[in-house]
């Protein structure tokens, strides 16, 4: 059986978690030349993460279930639910082994394609959505972040 915590214990934890982020973003030095640096994004990840946090307190007030604790999810026993699950924390550690020998690109947009179809997307939308995505992440990262990421077998190929 699995437990699922209540919207409220979610929420707290969340805010730690954003607390601990920021809280660790002070220690970045700033990068030289940019009006922005590290702490750009574990602040904007740790912003995003209150707005959840709030949002669920929000919603566990209206429902006067503002306690702490456990409940069983209604979810676990629907069919595909566990395979969905499966799947979703396998490509989390499959993408953490393959991305460097494979690389970014390709790690990348092979987990969207995997992920997209398994949640019933026809091939068009995987292919479009898993390119624009993997593209998009790619230059954010890799040039107006300035990340080095990975290129793997794409060595010589992307920066």
């Amino acid at each position: 059986m699995i437990l699922k915590v209540t919207d409220f214990t979610l929420a707290l934890l969340l805010l730690a978690i954003a607390a601990a982020m920021s809280i660790a973003a002070l220690s970045f030095p700033p990068m030289p030349g940019q009006a922005f640096g590290p702490k750009l994004f574990p602040n904007l990840v740790a912003g995003g993460f209150a707005l959840c946090a709030l949002a669920l307190i929000r919603r566990a007030a209206k429902a006067k279930a503002l306690k702490l604790g456990v409940v069983t999810p209604e979810w676990w026993n629907e069919p595909g639910r566990r395979g969905n699950l499966a799947i979703l924390l396998g490509s989390i550690v499959a993408y953490t082994l393959l991305v460097e020998p494979v690389g970014y690109v390709l790690t990348t947009f092979a987990v969207m394609v995997l992920l997209m179809k398994r949640l019933g997307a026809s091939w068009r939308a995987t292919l479009v959505a898993s390119f624009l995505g993997t593209a998009i992440t790619y230059l954010m990262f890799a040039y107006w972040l300035r990340v080095p990421l990975p290129p793997g077998l794409l060595n010589g190929i992307v920066r």
